[in-house]
């Protein structure tokens, strides 16, 4: 259940419709605030947002001792919170090398119920509150001399994955050497035009809340969002930009979640969606080897 904390009075009535309970209203919302978005329990989010801090304990800052000097890697997580998944992402450019900066976004806002906000908040209101901590995050990366910051790369999943995409046009201080987002999300924020060296790696069989099998999320469009992943690739590659796919057979969705297996989704007593999440036998180790080649390529000496 959801932390009731953290659910403003003005939304009382429609979250205790929802069976949530009611609220304390002595008690005052952390970051980010809950609003509705139509009338089927659906909530988007509202600032002000929490924003970067070093020295909070939701945020994982970390340099390789035999090697102080290194590339850093920022990290956003993706719908579901900072979790297992998202901790083996950073632990791969850890043990690549990396400084690594991570964080969970939607505790720091004060929700830390991540079913419910995987499940209720829409894809535009839960990278709100991923963007405002990090932008903070990257800006800290860029002005700490305790790593290479002059090599700076953005990496993120799923939804974090769609803030990498918009951070490309969103900062711009020069030391983002390259952009990874796997398997960005099909709908939230607007995707601009930039010139940093950009993988977007898919699962083959990613059709996560699709309504088909075949119904790809890089393929998808949608009121809030008229542009596919897709279609953006193919503009920004007809521009001359340094933007690519890269597809692995025999994964779907969250490539990290285990091994490959079709999942079926439940939004309430009905099933909302199946489709494929993990990762085959090898897939990640080739996966890996390509990312890390990827970003190696694009760093300064």
């Amino acid at each position: 259940m959801m932390n009731h904390k953290f659910i403003p009075a003005v939304l009382f009535a429609l979250c205790a419709a929802a069976s949530f309970g009611q609220p304390n209203p002595a008690e005052k919302p952390a970051g980010a605030v809950l609003k509705a978005v139509g009338s089927r329990g659906w909530f988007t989010t509202v600032g002000p947002y929490a924003e970067f801090d070093p020295k909070n304990a939701l945020v994982e800052i970390w340099t390789p001792r035999e090697a102080p000097r290194a590339p850093v890697m920022v990290y956003a997580h993706g719908g579901a919170g900072y979790r297992e998944d998202d901790r083996a992402r950073v632990e791969m450019f850890r043990r690549n090398g990396f400084a690594t900066i991570s964080f969970d976004a939607y505790e720091m806002n004060g929700l830390d119920d991540w079913q419910f906000v995987t499940r209720r908040v829409t894809n535009r209101g839960k990278q709100n509150m991923i963007w405002s901590v990090f932008k903070g995050a990257v800006d800290h990366a860029a002005t700490n001399n305790g790593w290479d910051n002059r090599n700076i790369v953005l990496y993120g999943g799923s939804n974090g994955g769609r803030v990498v995409l918009f951070a490309g046009s969103e900062i711009a201080n020069g030391r983002i050497r390259a952009i990874v987002s796997e398997a960005p999300a099909a709908t939230g924020f607007t995707l601009g035009d930039y010139n940093v060296p950009t993988l977007i790696p898919f699962g083959k069989l990613d059709n996560w809340a699709g309504k088909s099998e075949t119904d790809y999320v890089w393929t998808r469009t949608y009121p809030n969002s008229p542009v596919s992943i897709e279609d953006w690739v193919t503009s920004r590659q007809e521009a001359g930009r340094p933007v690519r796919f890269v597809f692995y057979e025999n994964a779907g969705h969250l490539l990290f979640e285990g091994p490959l297996k079709e999942v079926s989704v439940r939004r309430g007593d009905a099933i909302a969606f199946t489709g494929y999440q993990g990762a085959g036998e090898g897939v990640l180790e080739q996966y890996e080897q390509d990312v890390i080649s990827f970003v190696n390529t694009h760093l300064v000496p």
